[in-house]
């Protein structure tokens, strides 16, 4: 399993750099392979080998744009590479797992508004870029496929109440810690590793550890160790504010030490653990402390405090001097019982138990991995096209994807969708006109799709159109289903370029009409229509003539399609009173706008009683099984006709015509005859062929080239492709 974690600053001091680092070295060990992806990357001795690193370069004068520049750059790495899952340490759109390593940024900023001054909460409200955090957060509450992993109860709690997340979405994995490597030292240690810092060795010494010195509350701590004389302090940690703060600790036995990479000489040295945090969700060094028999002073702020309290391994403050020289005094006295406590506490945390629950999250979340598709189809009638459309979604649909089908309401899809057991939403979707853009957009928006699967004309530039309106713009990729020529003008060109980001075919022949002249530079894969190839099969072919009440001694042909003057049945009715032959019978399976006609022409043949007109049916395998030749005697627009894939499954002999993707469908089938297009004469001449050299052995015939099964996982990769080009774009 390949997983990318997405982390901007990625420094071996920080916290939550520390914890993916001990997860990720733990979970590798079990196949799982990590890459960083990160703009910074500071490399210290436990980082070397088991993850590989991603930089993901930002640029920019201002914190907004280097953000949105960072944002920009990951997406690209995230479509350039394959990764089963992506967890981002960031906020960020499109990802499968956000870990609340930092919170909710809009409970932080509530909380400072409460303590800054009027002009600093101002600012707070105004400042572009805390507007565009708190934007992306509520952006991705939206994605229903993001799932959150928060490191403490307070997180999930807050997640809730300000994004309404469900909880079904959100699982709480708190930080682990290797507990074997961590352990309390005697005093005689302690003491002499205060003399070795040049602290007093009878005297307390406090800890804080922590990058943000204003939200943790080291200027806090500095000022109530001023309240205490016979108390110390170490202050470990990066920030901005360093000098202001080695300012405010005048001649008080204080220690700022800035960032380190091991911290294990300053907890041995110290007697309690303090951050009096504004807001942190479960910090790290506060897990170590706790590994090494330190009570904790914290406030209710912070993640870890449900448990201190709970288990009595330190004392609860608030976020001011009086306070917290108070709880440092408590926590003093009673160190000897919280210490104990401490060291219980801490085996809750142990990294082991942790990486359990990430490995099992992961393997859950990789197997429910799933898309979500929207189909639309603005096509009226019936046919291979809107069979291949309910095909797809129900193919889909088995395989755990969340599929809708959108077609007009007065769509004969609209009336057979539930004959497929697809989700249908019947929406205004016959025209391009405003009425129905808005529809087709307050559904977009509705269903939120990963990917739209557009399958016409109309329906696709109403869905590129609607999607330059949306804030979540979703992938398009459009499927051409036959071989009608794309015309070479300017708005062709940006809707197969800039109004989808994959092309499907149903065959090589439709895709190299699009790319012969470079007309059309938007990836295009063939995914011809897949067949269920365990009902398409022989049958006795006796029984069937006789529960369709066929004549058991005539050669009988069949087609089975869409009554359109493209499919030339004209030509195959002329061509079967040329046969001349009453031992002969043609079975026509289907509906439409020539059938009139086709009744006509049948009316005046010699044997009219021997053309039979079966119309519209759903399940035409009895007449397969039952019939002798298979002829679509087509000369326009096909792609690779179901119809024919369905005949070679029974093993049937065929003829056709060599047009659109018709060759490269039976160029290996022993049983085809290709004849030419609009030639009732030469198509008659083979269908007499096919009499006299007709072999009763259908199962040595059949060919499957097609199945349902190399459907699915054609179309699957080329709606990851979508996906993937999208997020370059986003």
């Amino acid at each position: 399993m390949k997983i990318a974690i997405i982390r901007r600053k990625f420094t071996p001091f920080g916290g939550a750099e520390n914890y993916i680092l001990r997860s990720s070295l733990a979970l590798s060990r079990l196949g799982i392979k990590f890459s960083i992806i990160s703009e910074l990357w500071k490399l210290n001795k436990k980082s070397s080998n088991h993850i590989s690193w991603l930089e993901a370069k930002s640029r920019g004068f201002f914190r907004f744009s280097k953000f949105l520049s960072f944002q920009n750059s990951v997406k690209k790495i995230l479509a350039e590479n394959h990764f089963d899952l992506v967890q981002s340490h960031e906020r960020l759109t499109g990802v499968d797992i956000y870990r609340l390593g930092d919170g909710i940024h809009a409970a932080w900023i509530d909380r400072m508004i409460k303590t800054s001054p009027w002009y600093k909460k101002i600012w707070l409200k105004i400042d572009p870029y805390h507007k565009k955090i708190i934007h992306i957060e509520k952006e991705m509450s939206k994605d229903n496929n993001l799932f959150y992993v928060a490191n403490s109860e307070l997180v999930k709690k807050e997640l809730y109440e300000y994004y309404k997340v469900p909880i079904s979405r959100i699982r709480v994995i708190e930080n682990g810690i290797d507990i074997e490597s961590f352990d309390s030292v005697s005093a005689s240690k302690k003491e002499a590793c205060k003399k070795k810092l040049s602290l007093d060795p009878n005297s307390p010494v406090i800890l804080f550890v922590g990058s943000g010195f204003q939200r943790k509350g080291a200027f806090e701590l500095v000022e109530a160790i001023k309240l205490l004389p016979k108390f110390q302090a170490i202050i470990i940690g990066q920030d901005k504010k360093i000098q202001e703060l080695k300012d405010l600790t005048g001649d008080n036995n204080i220690i700022i030490t800035g960032p380190q990479d091991d911290i294990q000489k300053y907890i041995d040295a110290s007697d309690i653990f303090c951050l009096p945090s504004l807001y942190d969700s479960f910090p790290n060094a506060a897990l170590e402390a706790l590994c090494c028999g330190l009570p904790i002073v914290l406030t209710k702020d912070v993640g870890l405090a449900p448990h201190i309290n709970k288990n009595s391994a330190g004392i609860i403050c608030k976020k001011n001097k009086h306070s917290i020289a108070d709880a440092l005094i408590v926590a003093w006295k009673k160190r000897k019982l919280l210490s104990k406590n401490a060291l219980k506490l801490a085996r809750a945390f142990d990294i082991k138990i942790k990486n359990k629950e990430w490995l099992h999250l992961y393997k859950e979340l990789a197997n429910k991995k799933k898309i979500k598709i929207l189909h639309t189809e603005s096509s009226l009638g019936w046919g291979g096209q809107e069979i291949r459309v309910l095909t797809e979604a129900k193919i889909f649909s088995k395989y755990g994807h969340e599929v809708i089908v959108t077609a007009d309401k007065n769509s004969l899809i609209a009336k057979r969708a539930h004959l497929y057991g697809v989700n249908y939403k019947g929406i205004n979707l016959q025209k391009k006109r405003f009425a129905d853009l808005l529809s087709l957009r307050k559904l977009i928006k509705e269903v939120n799709p990963n990917v739209i699967s557009c399958h016409s004309s109309t329906d696709h530039w109403l869905s590129a159109l609607a999607r330059l309106t949306l804030n979540i713009k979703p992938a398009i990729v459009r499927t051409r289903h036959i071989s009608t020529h794309v015309h070479r003008n300017v708005f062709s060109k940006w809707l197969y370029n800039y109004g989808c980001e994959s092309i499907m075919t149903t065959s090589e022949s439709i895709k190299n009409d699009l790319t012969q002249d470079k007309f059309v530079r938007t990836p295009i894969t063939s995914s011809p229509t897949g067949i269920d190839t365990d009902i398409f099969i022989p049958g006795n072919k006796r029984q069937q003539r006789k529960l369709l009440s066929l004549p058991q001694k005539h050669f009988i042909f069949g087609i089975a399609a869409t009554l359109r003057s493209w499919k030339g049945h004209s030509d195959l009715i002329q061509a079967f009173n040329l046969l001349n032959n009453p031992m002969c019978t043609l079975i026509v399976i289907g509906d439409g706008p020539q059938m009139e006609n086709c009744k006509k022409l049948a009316k005046n043949s010699s044997y009219s009683k021997n053309i039979k007109f079966v119309g519209d049916i759903q399940n035409i395998v009895p007449y397969l099984q039952a019939i002798d030749c298979f002829v679509l005697p087509s000369f326009a627009n096909e792609g690779v006709p179901q119809a024919l894939l369905q005949a070679m499954s029974v093993g049937l002999p065929i003829i056709s015509c060599p047009v659109g993707g018709i060759p490269e469908t039976l160029k290996i089938y022993k049983k085809a005859i290709l004849t030419e297009p609009k030639n009732p004469e030469l198509l008659s001449k083979a269908m007499f062929k096919i009499i006299k050299t007709s072999n009763t052995n259908q199962i040595e015939n059949i060919h499957r080239p097609f199945t349902l099964d190399t459907m699915y996982k054609t179309s699957l990769k080329i709606y990851h492709k979508a996906i993937k080009n999208r997020l370059k774009v986003n």
